[in-house]
């Protein structure tokens, strides 16, 4: 959650804490230099496009395919596991290879600097409470920061590699994600080998599938649905610390209260933060209750629970799927590999390793943290609303917040004077 300290409205910072526009949503977010080391060692550009750098990680995966495709290193990996060294070694085109070894290593230490940078950058820009804008519109689109459900954008990434990114509102990312899992499957012949292996016919499978191609699919498939869920929740976060920062300058701004009338109620509603809470406020205003007369802030959660699935009602970002995610991205290449050999193909020894490896990841991350974990993410209150108003605007008041999607309110009881 965002940086407690919030500081003037009337201050202009100097440093960024995200950006949306028709190109889609980024934001300065605080990632793990390991995770994202570890991302750039598995395919070259992973790493920068989890930390947001989205241009260096396009450039890095469009060399991984024309470099590592030239040099035959897949194929030469796959035999090497194989035990087929000589043929491995045969296979492979030194002159290619040698030019991909720098590249290589730079892409898993300059992700590695630049998520350290990236962490200075956020500290910086929490002190300095930068604002974000909320919505961008534009010939071409209508972009807002909204609410989304992680594990849809998983779901979606899953079936097709690229939709996930589409729906938290990635739109290039979401495009390049798309063009190139289609580009590689058919270079790969991936959907006639797919079909072919669920259909059992594992032997016609294996003649037709293009081993150098094929093996990008594990890591492409496996980072596809993790970014897609990293960043739908990542955007959520994005949308809270906006509200938070709006909710703050509006009370610093506020004029004192006016006097309270003998037949007033008191009305305290909590919310999600939503575009509910902004709406729900202009609504009581048109009841006729003075703006000073409500108050709406953000609520301090004091829970640090950690949770396996972020949700639209908490997306806090400590989830334990990125253990899992890079054991499933692990095993899901070793199950390639070793399925051309072994009964059954690729395809579903692929499948059977990604969901083998997220289970043993997710297994040894919760032995690993060594506390309580829940399944899911429950609902919290975010935002107390306070409304003092005219006794006879009670009903209206209570229709309002129900209809805006309150978690629940209270009237307080009138206490009678000494």
């Amino acid at each position: 959650m965002p940086h407690q300290k919030f500081e003037s409205s009337t201050i202009k910072p100097r440093y960024s804490k995200g950006r949306i526009s028709i190109w889609g949503t980024n934001s300065v977010y605080p990632r793990h230099p390991w995770i994202a080391a570890w991302w750039s060692a598995a395919f070259p550009g992973f790493g920068h496009m989890f930390l947001g750098k989205y241009l260096h990680g396009f450039i890095l995966i469009i060399w991984e395919l024309v470099v590592n495709n030239l040099s035959n290193l897949n194929m030469a990996i796959a035999l090497s596991f194989h035990g087929e060294f000589e043929e491995a070694k045969a296979v492979l085109n030194q002159d290619w290879v040698l030019l991909y070894l720098a590249v290589y290593l730079y892409s898993i230490w300059d992700s590695y600097r630049c998520a350290v940078e990236i962490k200075k950058s956020h500290i910086l820009s929490e002190i300095e409470d930068a604002p974000v804008t909320p919505s961008d519109v534009s010939f071409f689109d209508v972009v807002t920061l909204e609410k989304r459900k992680p594990w849809v954008g998983f779901i979606w990434s899953f079936f097709t590699p690229g939709l996930g990114q589409l729906y938290g509102g990635s739109t290039v990312v979401g495009a390049f994600i798309l063009a190139w899992w289609i580009f590689v499957c058919y270079k790969a012949v991936a959907i006639r080998t797919w079909l072919n292996s669920f259909l059992g016919d594992f032997d016609s499978a294996l003649k037709m599938v293009d081993w150098q191609w094929f093996l990008f699919l594990p890591s492409m498939f496996a980072f596809a649905i993790y970014q897609a869920y990293v960043s739908v929740t990542e955007s959520n976060i994005l949308f809270d610390i906006e509200q938070i920062r709006f909710l703050r300058v509006r009370d610093e701004n506020m004029p004192k209260q006016m006097s309270i009338e003998e037949d007033s109620t008191k009305v305290i509603a909590t919310f999600d933060h939503s575009p509910f809470v902004e709406i729900v406020i202009h609504d009581i205003e048109k009841l006729g209750v003075p703006k000073q007369n409500i108050v709406a802030l953000p609520v301090e959660n004091l829970s640090s629970q950690t949770h396996i699935i972020d949700t639209i009602h908490r997306s806090d970002g400590e989830s334990v799927l990125d253990g899992a995610m890079m054991s499933a991205t692990v095993f899901s290449v070793l199950g390639t590999i070793y399925g051309f050999i072994w009964d059954w193909g690729p395809i579903i020894w692929g499948l059977i390793g990604l969901v083998g490896g997220f289970l043993l990841g997710l297994l040894i991350e919760v032995v690993i943290r060594k506390k309580k974990l829940n399944l899911i993410a429950k609902r919290k209150s975010e935002v107390i609303i306070e409304v003092t108003c005219s006794a006879t605007l009670q009903e209206q008041l209570i229709k309002v917040l129900k209809m805006r999607k309150a978690m629940g309110y209270v009237v307080m009881p009138e206490r009678s004077k000494l």
